[in-house]
């Protein structure tokens, strides 16, 4: 446990303790000063997730065998082979590529750790404030834990990351070459397809009486809708295996923050990717109205709950005047809640041994 618990706050006093001794030592200690050092809170942060990632033992990730299975085998195989591979064919190309300077497996867990994370980290720092509310928020998604054990996905989202920064920019053939790289790690990539219209269409509070609906129409109707969707990609795979997984928590805390997105901002002061990045939320929502159903749901929104914690800060940095002391309470008390809830999950996992795709407790690869 001790591991995740200093990921998430041996940051935070890193940052204090700078802040101390910049503002006892530099004479002028400015508000911009006071921001760079946010974002060395949130460089500290990556650094340690890269490094708790490299050093893990491939029990802490349930796939992690599987994917020793494949390193060990794809490394013998002929290039000729590897591109015979008809899903996933990059990911398994990695393989072979780090298969050929070393048979040690972690090794590639590092080299994989590096390719997941640094592109989350440059999407995260772009905005240097509210550092420790992302990393909370970040620590609390279900694409924290898919780090650990989801290894083919967790390039593809780092991929739609990269994919991400072209959609800002407008560089669609950038964007498309990126996109296309990360279906070639993860077939389920080609949600990011839909990262450039859904960013560049404009959705305002005055839309919600037709997102409202929509979003409980979804609700309501998920069963059927669920059903016939995966009907058109594999009947026999998706609809016979649908249950409850226990997402309705997550659904609630999405929408809360849907309201929050809509209700706190000043949208005349809103920049283009903070609506953007809004209009990625609202997605995301309708994709967890079916996560109560099955897992593939969620792999799906996996591309768009990461950035949740982009969103949020920026919503807070964009409070209207009469509402910047209510979003600002608002965010110690969301800190608050994540911190608690994180904490004691946490704990109860590494207690009990039982967790999400078993990445509780920590046990470095040397144990």
């Amino acid at each position: 446990m001790i591991p995740y618990v200093l990921l998430m706050f041996f940051p935070a006093l890193f940052s204090s303790f700078i802040v101390q001794y910049r503002c006892k030592y530099i004479v002028n200690f400015d508000e911009k000063q006071r921001i760079q050092n946010n974002n060395s809170l949130l460089t500290v942060f990556f650094i340690m997730l890269i490094t708790i990632l490299a050093l893990r033992d491939e029990t802490i990730g349930r796939d992690l065998r599987n994917y020793k299975h494949y390193f060990e085998t794809i490394s013998y195989m002929q290039f000729n082979e590897v591109l015979a591979i008809e899903s996933d064919m990059l990911f398994y190309l990695l393989n072979w590529i780090v298969g050929k300077y070393t048979d040690n497996y972690q090794v590639f867990l590092a080299i994989v750790a590096v390719i997941t994370v640094l592109p989350l980290a440059v999407v995260y720092n772009d905005d240097k404030q509210h550092g420790f509310l992302k990393i909370v928020l970040f620590m609390n998604m279900s694409t924290f834990i898919m780090m650990f054990s989801g290894l083919r996905q967790s390039i593809a989202i780092s991929m739609g990351l990269i994919a991400y920064t072209a959609v800002k920019r407008k560089k669609i053939l950038f964007f498309l070459l990126f996109s296309s790289i990360a279906w070639g790690f993860h077939h389920s990539a080609f949600m990011i397809l839909l990262f450039y219209p859904l960013y560049h269409v404009s959705f305002r509070k005055k839309h919600l009486w037709f997102v409202i609906p929509m979003i409980l129409i979804v609700f309501i109707f998920n069963n059927q809708i669920f059903i016939w969707a995966t009907s058109l990609i594999d009947s026999d795979k998706y609809t016979s295996d649908i249950n409850n997984t226990g997402a309705y928590t997550m659904l609630v805390l999405f929408i809360m923050f849907a309201i929050f997105s809509y209700v706190i901002p000043d949208e005349r002061k809103m920049d283009k990717e903070t609506l953007g990045l809004r209009n990625f939320l609202v997605l995301a929502v309708l994709l967890q109205c079916f996560s109560p159903l099955h897992n593939l749901a969620m792999r799906l929104n996996y591309y768009y709950i990461i950035f949740i914690p982009v969103l949020l800060p920026k919503i807070i940095s964009y409070a209207k005047d009469d509402l910047k002391e209510a979003a600002e309470f608002s965010k110690i008390i969301l800190i608050i809640f994540l911190v608690s809830y994180y904490m004691i999950n946490t704990y109860n996992s590494c207690r009990t041994g039982i967790s999400a795709l078993d990445i509780y407790p920590y046990v470095p690869y040397w144990k």
